[in-house]
């Protein structure tokens, strides 16, 4: 087949559309267009035609997850997790994995504080703080740093002073009790801070 058209794309001036036979076929980066040397009226055998499809697949997934990546911080985990769901190849996914954490967009210390610090915000004790940091694949070592920062008492009296209140909770002090043990925090601070209320 040859190539009868290549248009600029008018959402992603990025990309060109490339059409075969006067049919679109797949799209290219300007950057892989040129390195692949393609121009009006060259010929495509079918297994060349394939392997630039594939170059285009691979293309869009990579820019789709480059744009998920910088979102917000993300684990590796979360990065795998995402990559199987697009049925992305595993060497694929490594490759990416590689080349956002060299350039900083994957980073496991950054996204272990970033979520600590927006679970403390919410009144999470450190104890269910690692333990969704561990489900996300973070290694203990780091999970424990981020959670350092921070006085986890206050955050159990803010908790207490703002839960207390519900009429659940003030008819049935040992309900109470047992919900704020559910949200990580150890019994003797809790009997400390319901003490001094």
């Amino acid at each position: 087949m040859k190539i009868t058209a290549i248009k600029q794309q008018v959402k992603n001036p990025e990309r060109a559309s490339i059409f075969l036979d006067n049919k679109y076929a797949f799209s290219l980066t300007l950057n892989e267009l040129v390195s692949e040397k393609l121009k009006i009226g060259t010929e495509l055998d079918d297994a060349e035609q394939k392997r630039l499809k594939k170059l285009s697949d691979d293309g869009k997934l990579r820019m789709r997850a480059l744009e998920w990546v910088l979102a917000r911080p993300r684990s590796e985990r979360e990065f795998k997790n995402y990559m199987f769901r697009k049925k992305a190849e595993p060497e694929m996914t490594e490759r990416l994995i590689t080349e956002f954490t060299d350039r900083g967009y994957l980073d496991e210390r950054r996204f272990a504080e970033w979520l600590s610090e927006l679970r403390k915000r919410k009144g999470k004790s450190d104890r269910a703080i690692r333990s969704e940091l561990a489900g996300k694949g973070i290694d203990r070592e780091i999970a424990d740093e981020a959670v350092l920062n921070g006085d986890e008492l206050t955050r159990l009296k803010e908790l207490v002073d703002k839960k207390g209140k519900l009429p659940r909770y003030k008819a049935d002090p040992q309900k109470f009790m047992q919900y704020l043990a559910r949200q990580g925090f150890s019994y003797d601070d809790i009997k400390t801070v319901l003490n001094n209320r």
